[in-house]
């Protein structure tokens, strides 16, 4: 059964706390093989003053329990969890969930500019390394219109009340809305 939009919402209920906390209104949740919710994160760059503290980031921090098997200092490979995000994970975050070894990722939004996993994912590297890594996930972009106009709008609301009226996010939702 398709849960998609569900953890999407989980998500979301981050995002808006985030948000409360005046920073990114991001937000995230990883998800098990069975359904159930591990772990959630949201961003926390401002109200934490950590310019790393990346819901992905937040989120995949609290689930190591699932990723690592610390008794024998490896990486869980078939952790099967999946990580769903309301906006497209930066190189940052894309970075870190490469190599934390999840092997499904769902977003609701896409992010042309900042967002990486797409960009990442489509580039081959010169190090095959890097492409097998990045054929191993599993990605979900955007499968929710609603879903992702909600994004773009509490992003450009963030960067408007910031004063960065002529930010990516307004724009996007304008050329979508024509």
């Amino acid at each position: 059964m398709d849960n998609h939009y569900e953890y999407l919402l989980l998500a979301f209920e981050e995002a808006e706390k985030a948000k409360e906390e005046g920073t990114y209104p991001i937000g995230a949740v990883i998800i098990d093989s069975n359904g159930t919710v591990v772990s959630r994160g949201r961003n926390s760059v401002f109200s934490s003053y950590d310019t790393t503290s990346h819901a992905e980031v937040d989120a995949i921090r609290k689930a190591g329990h699932k990723i690592l098997d610390v008794e024998n200092k490896k990486f869980v490979v078939d952790n099967g969890i999946t990580l769903y995000t309301t906006c497209e994970p930066c190189p940052m975050c894309t970075g870190t969930i490469v190599l934390s070894k999840i092997k499904k990722v769902v977003w609701a939004a896409n992010d042309a500019e900042i967002g990486a996993f797409k960009k990442f994912k489509e580039r081959t590297s010169p190090l095959p390394i890097y492409n097998d890594l990045f054929n191993d996930i599993e990605i979900v972009a955007a499968p929710y219109s609603d879903l992702e106009i909600r994004q773009r709008l509490m992003l450009a609301e963030w960067n408007n009340n910031r004063g960065y009226t002529d930010n990516h996010w307004n724009k996007e939702f304008i050329r979508d809305a024509e």
